[in-house]
């Protein structure tokens, strides 16, 4: 019994304890700070978030030491600091308050120090531009997983065509491409043309082609650049009822889909040149988990027909998240899980995919999960689930900002937890119990 004493009286020595102890003293923290979760911050709009010290509980002492102060740098996305106001808990060894406002889009850094304890903690915000005043809003009463509006008003939601809330047309197992007021679409053996004229929608030319499924699509108001097995049409409308198949080029297309988007093929174009976007083939070699390869093999628009050209295929790694005619947004997936490390934008420039600007995400966004069928542009929503922590949704999506060369987050709405978006658009369902969807037209100009 002794001898069991003295070791206790030793381990009491070290952890500041003396005698042989009744019962053991557990060293505790106070506001032990775990991982940040810093969300989404609004430009212009002040910010205030809590920092918790490390404090650690002094057994036995009567006045366990605390922060006596706190010193904040916080830079932003030039990495110049950004003016904050930093103040201390009420006991200091609570929650200090930490005060700033973002004058720019893009990352923020906080770097906190407590003195003489409390330790020092680093955390990033992201801010975006709050743009909700400037993105009309509608609703409608129907689900839509594909949306499209034309200059008219009507709305192309999946494969019918709605105006007032009423489904005016159904194209059952089409996909359909809105081009200002003009309407196409493709079901199997059938490509039309329609014109909606603000009162109903006018059929003005058809093509009887070979039966197919169709992957994707770019539609102006005369022409139609259609991925459908197992090739690319480019159709024309010349002011007849007959619509004119203007060349047409065999794609060799690899098992699997392009990421994982599930389709088999994607197309962007540049001018008169045209990228498709396929699976990359398979080699012996095997692929790290969570990795995607594909190819984009570049095409000549000639005015009777389309033309491979004689510069190589690309190859590029990475999961397609997004596309636009004119490029695709991309991320690297963690090994684990779906969550990724960036976001790129990775433009067709002088016919070449060329990455233009990232994004890292580190663990702190999610891309919202849609399916991308039907879906002629995708643009990426992001969600960060420090965001969901705060009395609003935050989603935003990503919009890339040629002049600076990066990527800035938009945000429009905080009534759609998770919603949809494209190019022009972003919808989704709401937070509330009601039926259908709110709908953002989004802003064109910078």
């Amino acid at each position: 019994m002794m001898k069991l004493c003295r070791i206790l009286f030793l381990l009491g020595a070290l952890l500041g304890l003396s005698g042989c102890p009744g019962e053991p003293c557990f060293s505790d923290s106070i506001g032990m700070p775990g991982p940040a979760s810093p969300g989404v911050i609004m430009v212009g709009e002040e910010t205030r978030t809590r920092v918790s010290p490390f404090v650690p509980g002094a057994c036995g002492s009567e006045n366990p030491e605390s922060p006596r102060s706190l010193s904040v740098e916080v830079s932003g996305p030039d990495n110049l600091p950004v003016p904050n106001e930093a103040e201390l808990g009420k006991p200091p060894r609570a929650a200090a308050t930490v005060t700033f406002t973002a004058d720019k889009p893009g990352r923020y850094h906080v770097f906190a120090a407590f003195e003489p304890v409390g330790g020092i903690q680093q955390f990033e915000f992201y801010a975006a531009r709050n743009r909700s005043a400037e993105a009309p809003l509608h609703t409608m009463a129907l689900l839509c997983g594909a949306l499209e509006r034309t200059r008219r008003g009507g709305w192309v939601c999946d494969s019918n065509f709605v105006r007032d809330g009423n489904i005016v047309q159904r194209f059952n197992g089409a996909r359909l491409a809105v081009a200002g007021d003009v309407v196409w679409a493709v079901n199997g053996s059938l490509i039309q043309r329609y014109v909606d004229t603000g009162s109903a929608l006018q059929l003005t030319a058809t093509l009887t082609a070979g039966l197919s499924t169709t992957d994707a699509l770019i539609a102006s108001e005369t022409e139609l650049l259609a991925l459908r097995t197992p090739g690319v049409d480019r159709i024309v409308f010349d002011g007849t009822e007959a619509l004119a198949l203007k060349g047409s080029a065999f794609i060799p297309v690899s098992s699997g889909t392009v990421g994982s988007t599930g389709l088999r093929g994607l197309l962007l174009r540049s001018g008169e040149l045209l990228m498709v976007i396929t699976n990359a083939p398979t080699n012996s070699t095997a692929q790290p988990p969570n990795s995607f390869t594909s190819q984009a093999c570049p095409y000549r628009i000639e005015p009777e027909r389309i033309l491979r050209t004689t510069d190589p295929c690309q190859t590029f790694t990475g999961d397609v998240v997004g596309y636009e005619p004119g490029g695709l947004w991309m991320g690297t997936r963690f090994s684990f899980g779906e969550m990724l490390a960036d976001l790129r934008w990775v433009e067709l420039t002088e016919g070449k995919l060329v990455e233009q600007a990232s994004l890292p995400l580190g663990m702190n966004f999610e891309v919202v999960k849609r399916p991308f069928t039907l879906r002629n542009t995708v643009i990426p929503v992001l969600i960060s689930p420090g965001s969901q922590l705060q009395p609003r949704f935050r989603p935003t999506v990503p919009v890339y900002a040629p002049d600076e060369r990066g990527i800035q987050l938009e945000f429009l709405d905080s009534e759609m937890p998770q919603p949809i978006a494209s190019t022009s658009l972003q919808w989704g369902e709401t937070n509330s119990s009601s039926l259908g969807i709110r709908v953002r037209v989004r802003p064109t100009t910078p």
